[in-house]
């Protein structure tokens, strides 16, 4: 058993730390949302450490300049857009279901189409009680909806000044807080635990950073090329794509199947069907092609790993059991791989004995 004590001992302050976000998720959230910046964004920390000479509060400094300008961007100029693209495609979407009512009425006649499938009208209804649901959409009203009622004025405000104070705590005193970790843990694992902390960190630090680089460039790419093919909402298509590309096989699918069926009965033409499929298959082969430039070192986690964890994380945690359930399943990989490395060293060794 102390041959493992490495392992049990990071598995045990990984649950620990999970338990306490849970159990005290308001008071330690700030902490959780400063921390994950400061991960994610430390490959740009280190490059500027490098263009400011090691200095790391400048550093610190221009990294959190750089975050919260992308959060600029996407709240007042991302945000909006998608949003408006919803709206649109809310509106439009009855006319869409009509069109394809209609062409599965003429295949499979009226009777049978009664029998399996909802009326348009009900549908129609459903997503109009959607629309005024959502209300008007604009920018505003959807901030204080997301707020409302979750985090008071004041805990938003606090939160705004905390989160941005920690993560530059985070990333000024990365390695103090590592070797804080490491000193306090018993004397004859240190050595052994900190290879592991950094197998874990290459592992987890390879797969979110490439996989966000991906799905940027995913999002970019559709939506670039349905709006040459004259798809429309192709933004929204290609934003959404991009954000579930993160899930393994979810990400092509959630573009390709509105895209061909907007090329289908709303473009109506066989090039704008093809031209969709272009969009679709190279991005499959440039997203294989650049993957592994992006990713200097592969995880080796299998895709179906990352979307059973989605869906047991979602089952236990909700809405942040889903946000923790890929970090941990990448981090837990790495650590019964040293498992599995030693439990077969053992059995080398015993048999060579």
């Amino acid at each position: 058993m102390k041959k493992y004590l490495p392992e049990i001992y990071f598995l045990g302050t990984l649950t620990a730390l999970v338990l306490a976000l849970f159990f005290m998720q308001p008071a330690l959230m700030p902490f959780f949302l400063g921390s994950a910046f400061a991960y994610i964004s430390h490959p740009l920390f280190k490059f500027f450490l490098k263009i400011t000479d090691g200095k790391k509060k400048i550093s610190a400094v221009l990294t959190l300049t750089s975050i919260l300008l992308a959060i600029f961007v996407v709240l007042f100029i991302i945000l909006p857009t998608v949003i408006s693209q919803v709206q649109s495609f809310i509106e439009f979407l009855p006319h869409l279901i009509e069109k394809v009512d209609a062409f599965i009425y003429s295949f499979l006649g009226k009777h049978f189409l009664k029998k399996l499938s909802p009326s348009t009208l009900t549908l129609q209804s459903v997503i109009k009680s959607l629309y005024v649901q959502l209300g008007s959409l604009p920018i505003g009203n959807l901030i204080q909806r997301i707020f409302s009622g979750v985090f008071s004025a004041i805990n938003v405000a606090i939160n705004a000044v905390l989160v941005p104070l920690i993560t530059y705590y985070m990333l000024v005193n990365a390695e103090k807080i590592k070797n804080l970790y490491l000193t306090i843990s018993p004397n004859s694992i240190q050595e052994e635990l900190k290879n592991l902390i950094d197998k874990v960190h290459n592992a987890l630090s390879s797969y979110l950073i490439g996989q966000i680089f991906v799905a940027i460039f995913v999002g970019i790419y559709i939506a670039i090329g349905l709006y040459i093919v004259k798809i429309k909402y192709a933004f929204l298509i290609g934003f959404i794509a991009g954000v579930l590309n993160m899930l393994p096989y979810v990400g092509f699918f959630s573009g390709l199947i509105p895209s061909i069926l907007l090329a289908i009965f709303d473009n109506g033409t066989l090039t704008a069907v093809i031209g969709v499929l272009i969009v679709f298959l190279t991005e499959v082969g440039l997203e294989n092609l650049i993957y592994p430039i992006i990713m200097s070192r592969t995880t080796g986690i299998n895709p179906l790993l990352i979307l059973f964890s989605i869906f047991v994380g979602g089952y236990l945690g909700g809405v942040l059991g889903v946000i923790l359930a890929v970090p941990i399943a990448v981090i837990v990989v790495p650590v019964f791989d040293s498992f599995v490395e030693k439990k077969e060293n053992k059995s080398v060794n015993w048999s060579n004995g």
